[in-house]
C-alpha cells in the first residue's frame, strides 16, 4: 500500500507486484500516469492494473484503457464484483507469463531445430560432394596406372591422358561449384 504516485511507481519497480490496484485521483501522479509508468517500467512483465475510482465518466474511462489499464470499477462498489474482478486479472496474468514461458521454449526448441537442419545439410552436401569427387578421382588413378603400363605412343595413352585431363577439368567444376555456396544464400530456407 502506497500513498501517492511516485511511490506506486517506485514500489512497483522494486516488488514487482502480480497486480495493481489505483484510484484515478492521487497525489503527485494520477493513476493513469502510474498505470503508463508501471507499464512501460515493467515491458518485459505484465502487471494487470484495475483502476478503483469515482470518476465515472465515458471519457475518464476510454483516458484509462488508452494508457493501459486492463480493468475500471466505479465508487461505490460491490466488494464480491471486486474481487471477481481481480481474481479475473490475476488468471489473465498466469496466462500471459505461461505464454511468454511457453514461447520461450518455442523459440529454443526452433534454433535447435534450424542447427540440427544445418548439421544435416553440411552433411548432405559432404557426402554429395565426396561422390561427385570421388568418380573422376577414380578413373584419374586408373588412367594414371594405364599410362604407366603403355609407351606414349600407344593410342590408350593418348587416350587415358584425355581422360585425366577431362577428369581434371571436371573435378575443378565441382571445386568451384562448392566454393560458390554461401550461407547466407541458404537463410531464407531455414
Amino acid at each position: 500500500v502506497v500513498v501517492n504516485g511516485n511511490e506506486a511507481v517506485r514500489a512497483s519497480s522494486q516488488e514487482k507486484p502480480h497486480l495493481a490496484i489505483l484510484d484515478y485521483m492521487m497525489p503527485d501522479l494520477s493513476g493513469v500516469e502510474v498505470c503508463a509508468r508501471i507499464k512501460n517500467n515493467q515491458a518485459d512483465e505484465f502487471v494487470p492494473v484495475l483502476m478503483l475510482t469515482a470518476r465515472d465518466t465515458v471519457r475518464d474511462k476510454v483516458s484509462a484503457f488508452e494508457e493501459g489499464v486492463d480493468d475500471y470499477l466505479t465508487k461505490p462498489f460491490n466488494y464480491q464484483e471486486f474481487q471477481a474482478r481481480v481474481k479475473a486479472l490475476l488468471r489473465v496474468r498466469d496466462l500471459t507469463v505461461s505464454l511468454r514461458e511457453t514461447n520461450a521454449e518455442l523459440r529454443l526448441m526452433q534454433q535447435r531445430l534450424i542447427e540440427k537442419e544445418r548439421q544435416l545439410a553440411v552433411g548432405q552436401l559432404a557426402g554429395t560432394a565426396a561422390h561427385q569427387l570421388g568418380q573422376p578421382l577414380s578413373s584419374i588413378l586408373l588412367n594414371c596406372y594405364l599410362i604407366e603400363q603403355l609407351p606414349k605412343t600407344d593410342p590408350k595413352f593418348i587416350g587415358a591422358l584425355a581422360a585425366i585431363k577431362s577428369d581434371t577439368k571436371r573435378m575443378g567444376e565441382l571445386i568451384n561449384q562448392l566454393r560458390s555456396v554461401k550461407a547466407s544464400d541458404r537463410e531464407g530456407y531455414y
